[in-house]
């Protein structure tokens, strides 16, 4: 069996949004109210992830900002008791499976040691984090190896010997993932021999830094024989080439027919996969749906529900072909995400986005202010020479969506993508 999940932060799910703190407004009251709001945010997407049958997700870095930074004296695990405790129960219940990754700047195998100790440092953190939501050793907390420093021998040996200097509860949780420009999956996999670690195999890093020699086959079989029970199943990181971007940038959203070869190159490997992609949970719920051989219809016009008005406003056909396509006794997902792709491929034009607005503003207008039913068609009728008014009119009706809490449209991306 294989499992989909995605990294950080969702799309279109109400009250699941992460708040952030620069250090100089990171006040003990400003840091309550912020990690309160994050952790329940957390609790939120876990039961989401339930409900929309997603499996695994990655906890953000941020969730507690600043949490390691050494002028930041809160002492996030006595302030917030009572919303770890919930968060806990939510993981109890739930089951997903969570991870954690560090940023770019947790550097464990840095000549300088300021940095190592900095590293070290947000290390200990995230591993406590994960501890503290009684997560077991599934969870783990995914590092890259750092940088090559002119002297990738000597880069591999500091990081060799400052992992195996970390708390064993630190230690237990690590895994080490390839990258795209210095160290290849053969190089995570010595270090990880050497300190008793699992690999993460990351499809497009390699795709971008392969080893001299052996198939990606040999490769992600190398990378799931490093995992043991205690550690969970195997993970890999999947993630496409944004169009027009710079080699190794994420793509926008999980396209059909890429994804769809590499999940049949999996075979019946037992991994769990996450995706790496801008649109996080959506292509989540996609390529799960797409990969669901007991797919119902309802499932389907559920996502269907989320998607029209962003395909309203780009591409009448597909939005009409569509509808004939859910009338069928079990529409096809590739068929439904082939037409959803093509949609959000194509530009923006004035009329059509004036014609998904005023279908959007038929479940608010009845709610607005006689101000707020002034601006929004003042907005709407500009909408009619071009796009420039959109992001003000999308503003609008989502705000009175949110206050007037018309569920439908929160969950909708239309205001979102």
């Amino acid at each position: 069996m294989i499992r989909y999940g995605f990294a950080c932060k969702t799309i279109g799910v109400p009250h699941a949004d992460l708040s952030g703190l620069t250090l100089a407004r990171a006040t003990p009251d400003n840091m309550r109210a912020v990690c309160r709001h994050n952790l329940r945010a957390l609790e939120t997407m876990l039961r989401y992830c339930a409900a929309a049958r997603i499996p695994l997700m990655r906890i953000s870095s941020d969730i507690i900002p600043l949490a390691s930074h050494p002028q930041n004296s809160f002492d996030w695990r006595q302030e917030l008791r009572e919303e770890l405790t919930a968060a806990r129960a939510a993981l109890a219940q739930t089951g997903i499976r969570v991870s954690m990754h560090p940023g770019q700047y947790t550097v464990l195998n840095s000549p300088r040691q300021d940095v190592v100790d900095r590293a070290v440092d947000d290390l200990v953190f995230h591993a406590g984090f994960l501890d503290a939501l009684g997560a077991d050793r599934s969870a783990r907390i995914i590092l890259h190896l750092g940088g090559g420093y002119n002297d990738r021998a000597s880069a591999v040996t500091r990081l060799t010997e400052n992992l195996l200097a970390l708390p064993p509860h630190v230690l237990a949780r690590i895994s080490l993932e390839n990258d795209e420009r210095v160290f290849t999956i053969e190089d995570a996999l010595r270090v990880c021999d050497r300190c008793g670690l699992p690999a993460i195999f990351d499809v497009f890093h390699h795709s971008l830094n392969a080893p001299a020699h052996g198939t990606q086959a040999y490769w992600l079989d190398r990378a799931m024989e490093s995992w043991t029970p205690q550690q969970g199943r195997p993970k890999l990181h999947y993630s496409q080439q944004l169009a027009g971007g710079k080699p190794g940038m994420h793509s926008r959203f999980i396209a059909l027919r890429e994804f769809m070869e590499f999940h049949q190159s999996l075979g019946q490997r037992e991994v769990d996969v996450m995706l790496e992609v801008k649109d996080k949970n959506l292509s989540a719920e996609k390529c799960l749906q797409l990969t669901n051989p007991r797919l119902t219809r309802q499932d389907i016009t559920t996502q269907w529900a989320r998607y029209k008005y962003l395909v309203l406003e780009r591409d009448q056909g597909a939005y009409t072909a569509i509808r004939a396509l859910l009338k069928a006794d079990a529409p096809d997902a590739q068929a439904f995400y082939t037409l959803v792709e093509q949609a959000l491929q194509k530009e923006l034009n004035g009329p059509q986005a004036r014609n998904a607005a005023e279908h959007v503003w038929g479940y608010v207008d009845k709610l607005a202010s006689p101000a707020e039913k002034k601006r929004a068609l003042a907005g709407m009728a500009e909408l009619q020479n071009g796009v420039a008014a959109l992001p003000r009119v999308k503003r609008l009706l989502l705000g009175l969506a949110e206050r007037h809490n018309v569920q439908y449209l929160l969950h909708s991306i239309y205001f979102y993508v």
